[in-house]
């Protein structure tokens, strides 16, 4: 879909769009921004830059299509909006987000300029394996761990939250790229998953994992994220997982065109299918591995 169909698709959308909640939006993104970045909460952080971004864009979009933008071009359908009344904005600010947020390059360059003023956030993107956007390093899975949870599923069917360049080493018949978003497409078979570990994006993934386990599209799956003991996303893993290991050290990620990066925070991989045997013979070497007992023996 070109530039010009995806503008159409998106204004189309903004029928039932209030430019006031509009702007209550922003200015709410606004303060959130403020409150993590005074907290230090690098993956919140990242999250509400983001969504700030995306209600400014929106905005400029109503603005243009069906707002004060409109006027004097001779097709105003709605004339009780104007700039600088009514709880609107100046045209200046909107000039400002327009020439910044106007089409997807600009759109990531503004939110890397923006993230790059943190610097709590930009040790966050150098940690985080598989960045929110095309802008981020993506650090990947050690290739030993692949080739082992290869052994384990017999292939890979699919590879969820991947890159052309992590699919040569994971070999999976089919990956979904960022650009993708393979939260919005359908997981089947025998999954290799290591997916972003920010928040809410790895709650995110854990979920979609866990729906589609229990409708049986997912037969087998090895998933490596953090330790996070401590968190929902974790127990929902933990609750379908036939065993875990947890590697001695700390892995180190990789990247085709970046020096190794060995994260903060412990791993875990999860294995989720009916031969925790072979998992527990391939794994065992990497750390200690956990199994699920046999009913009979909690009973």
């Amino acid at each position: 879909m070109n530039k010009l169909a995806k503008y159409t698709e998106r204004s189309q959308g903004l029928a039932k769009y209030d430019p006031k909640k509009g702007m209550k939006k922003i200015a709410f993104l606004e303060m959130v921004e403020k409150h993590y970045a005074t907290a230090k909460d690098a993956s919140q952080l990242i999250v509400a830059i983001r969504a700030k971004l995306e209600a400014q864009a929106e905005f400029v979009l109503w603005w243009d299509t069906q707002g004060p933008g409109k006027e004097g071009k001779g097709n105003v359908t709605d004339r009780t909006h104007y700039s600088g009344r009514d709880g609107l904005p100046e045209r200046k600010p909107v000039s400002r987000w327009r020439a910044k947020l106007n089409d997807p390059d600009k759109f990531e360059k503004t939110y890397q300029e923006i993230c790059a003023k943190y610097p709590k956030l930009l040790e966050f993107e150098k940690m985080a394996h598989v960045g929110q956007s095309s802008g981020y390093y993506e650090w990947y899975s050690p290739p030993a761990y692949i080739e082992a949870a290869r052994t384990v599923l017999g292939s890979i069917d699919l590879d969820p939250a991947s890159s052309a360049a992590a699919n040569d080493v994971v070999k999976a018949t089919t990956y979904y790229t960022l650009d993708q978003d393979g939260l919005r497409l359908p997981w089947r078979g025998r999954l290799w998953l290591n997916p972003p570990y920010g928040q809410p994006i790895i709650e995110w993934f854990t979920a979609k994992l866990a729906a589609s386990v229990t409708s049986g599209e997912v037969s087998a799956a090895i998933v490596l994220v953090n330790n996070g003991t401590e968190t929902a996303w974790f127990h929902t893993l933990a609750s379908l997982a036939q065993a875990m290991c947890f590697p001695e050290g700390r892995l180190r990620f990789w990247n085709p065109d970046h020096k190794g990066s060995t994260p903060l925070q412990g791993q875990v991989v999860v294995y989720i299918g009916q031969d925790r045997h072979a998992f527990v013979r391939e794994f065992h070497p990497f750390g200690f591995v956990l199994v699920r007992p046999d009913d009979a023996a909690v009973s």
